[in-house]
């Protein structure tokens, strides 16, 4: 190709690159800028992404890391997803690196390759371990974590998990619940029930788990629900969480488990300072309220205090 046609294409490119543009739509001004715009980049410290893994209980544990640009340590998200773990929710992980947080997702023992055998205890053991390791102070630099400002997002079984770690963990900086799943809830629905109605319904609460868990399936999941179920009262953490900054978002076609309705109640009775409650028209995963999803947790970190500033390009 000559010189000359090489230059006529590129023009006629940059040409229809500047027609979409002027045609497109402006983003909403309303909108966080993480939402649609990458920052600037930073040729000594780039934004990255890489595998991790950790130990837990002897298990090891494979996850990843999404580092935002800038030199040094970020404030940090925990991304916890839920059961099985279809749904990660990594638009919200992108976003919230392009928003200058570190995100740590990962998968629970017995899941999607991670080592042990998965049990809805043993995530949250997981989960506890994850923020053991960031507390040191190696761990912390090698991976561009500020343990002094996390954050613990999760959803579905994640954001029972992501409850159950910031209570227990009182330096957390905040916590968010994303349809949090009290396991609880599915317990005393299920107990009076005729051992074959409650199989039924099992089998359609956890019919995306047979295959996917190493160790569980659906009889395992129902038995452990039944068994323990109780200890996993999302009102069991109130006390803990209404000491926290923490968001609740809830989805209208939903199942009432994943409403937080125990919870949200005793927090207005303890008069918890820092708690904001969102509920969207939408499904258990938020499947037609993603940008909404995002918009919604990337405002409510950049009102916490130590949250980075970025400026998008």
């Amino acid at each position: 190709m000559s010189d000359v046609n090489q230059i006529v294409r590129i023009v006629a490119f940059g040409m229809v690159g500047l027609t979409w543009a002027a045609g497109a739509a402006m983003p909403d001004a309303s909108l966080p800028a993480a939402l649609y715009a990458d920052p600037p980049l930073d040729p000594t410290h780039p934004a990255s992404g890489q595998g991790i893994q950790f130990n837990s209980h002897g298990a090891t544990l494979n996850g990843q890391l999404y580092r935002p640009a800038g030199e040094g340590v970020h404030p940090t998200v925990v991304l916890l997803h839920g059961l099985p773990g279809n749904e990660q929710n990594l638009d919200l992980a992108q976003s919230m690196r392009r928003a200058g947080w570190t995100v740590i997702t990962f998968h629970y023992r017995g899941s999607w390759g991670s080592g042990g055998r998965y049990t809805l205890n043993g995530g949250i053991a997981d989960a506890k371990a994850l923020l053991d390791l960031l507390a040191q102070p190696a761990s912390a630099q090698a991976w561009g974590v500020d343990p002094s400002r996390i954050v613990v997002v999760g959803h579905s079984y994640g954001g029972y998990v992501a409850a159950r770690a910031a209570s227990d963990a009182p330096g957390i900086l905040g916590v968010v619940l994303l349809a949090p799943w009290d396991i609880s809830f599915d317990t005393r629905a299920w107990a009076p029930l005729p051992p074959a109605r409650r199989n039924a319904l099992a089998s359609a609460e956890f019919k995306d788990a047979e295959g996917r868990l190493t160790g569980a399936n659906t009889r395992s999941l129902l038995a452990e629900v039944m068994r323990e179920g109780a200890q996993f009262d999302l009102l069991h953490l109130a006390s803990a969480l209404a000491r926290a900054h923490i968001l609740v978002i809830t989805a209208e076609r939903d199942d009432d488990g994943d409403k937080a309705i125990g919870l949200l109640p005793a927090l207005t009775q303890m008069h918890a300072e820092h708690v904001t409650v969102q509920t969207f028209p939408s499904d258990h995963s938020f499947n037609d309220h993603r940008i909404a999803l995002q918009a919604e947790v990337l405002r409510w970190l950049a009102a916490l205090p130590g949250a980075p500033s970025v400026a998008p390009n």
